[in-house]
């Protein structure tokens, strides 16, 4: 279960499913592809998403920018995932 204040989480559906679901996502910082799977840790709150529900890029439905935070994740150089934006598919997520 995501932590206790985030506003976003993976949805139950899909956890009911297979609870070791991971979703896509791209990290705007290094552009980097990443699955994301549900931890205790797990923070996600939407930063933006169009009214209209327009894709943000060309080719992977990605419709809005969240920002994510788990400390228990870490990028490429080592550092804790903390208030880093993505792009996400709203569809794979439940609001809080």
């Amino acid at each position: 279960m995501s932590a206790k204040n985030s506003h976003l989480t993976i949805r139950e559906d899909l956890l009911e499913e297979d609870p070791d679901i991971a979703v896509p996502i791209r990290f705007l910082d290094y552009q980097e592809d990443a699955w994301i799977g549900d931890s205790d840790t797990l923070n996600i709150d939407e930063e933006y998403s169009p009214e209209n529900g327009e894709q943000l890029d060309n080719m992977s439905g990605y419709n809005m920018i969240i920002k994510i935070t788990d400390p228990s994740q870490k990028d490429q150089y080592g550092n804790p995932w903390k208030d880093r934006l993505a792009f996400a598919i709203s569809a794979d997520f439940d609001w809080n």
